[in-house]
């Protein structure tokens, strides 16, 4: 019985290596987008359910309360005022950075990578319409990116807050 035994040939291994590195390469590349994408929507849907509590808690409190965005920081700072405290001005945080201060009541980190593109400040009154800096009507738009790209959350002048 005289048999031949073939095998592979080297030329035959490499070409199956060099497909599987390109497949792994490129699977590699889809998921490292789909992470940064699923970040970005962490961190909108994060801000803005945020931004609703703070809203629900300035209505049931007789406190006013804030949230604060630092321009190219990845966390942010919820905070308080009492209105008792201040007499005849606009209740506002009195520290401008995102830093811990008196009024801070929680730091909020973003997901890694994520930051916002501008600095954003809102209030809520009681009645839950948000205010700006000044106490004027605090509608806005907070823009967060990566390098996926970028989402918003709007919060309009009747304090509805909704993302795109």
């Amino acid at each position: 019985m005289d048999r031949k035994v073939r095998g592979i040939t080297i030329m035959e291994v490499l070409v199956v290596m060099a497909i599987i590195a390109i497949l792994a390469s490129a699977s590699i590349l889809g998921l490292r987008n789909l992470v940064q994408r699923e970040r970005l929507y962490s961190a909108m849907t994060q801000v803005a359910n945020d931004l609703k509590e703070v809203q629900f808690r300035s209505m049931s409190s007789n406190m006013v309360w804030g949230v604060r965005f630092c321009a190219n920081q990845s966390q942010y700072k919820i905070f308080a005022v009492n209105p008792a405290n201040v007499s005849g001005v606009c209740p506002r945080d009195a520290n401008t950075s995102c830093t811990s201060d008196a009024t801070t009541q929680r730091l909020v980190q973003l997901p890694p990578g994520v930051s916002p593109e501008a600095g954003f400040y809102v209030l809520f009154d009681r009645r839950g319409y948000p205010l700006d800096w000044s106490c004027g009507i605090g509608a806005g738009n907070i823009t967060l990116r990566n390098s996926y790209g970028s989402r918003t959350v709007i919060v309009d002048r009747v304090g509805r807050i909704r993302y795109e």
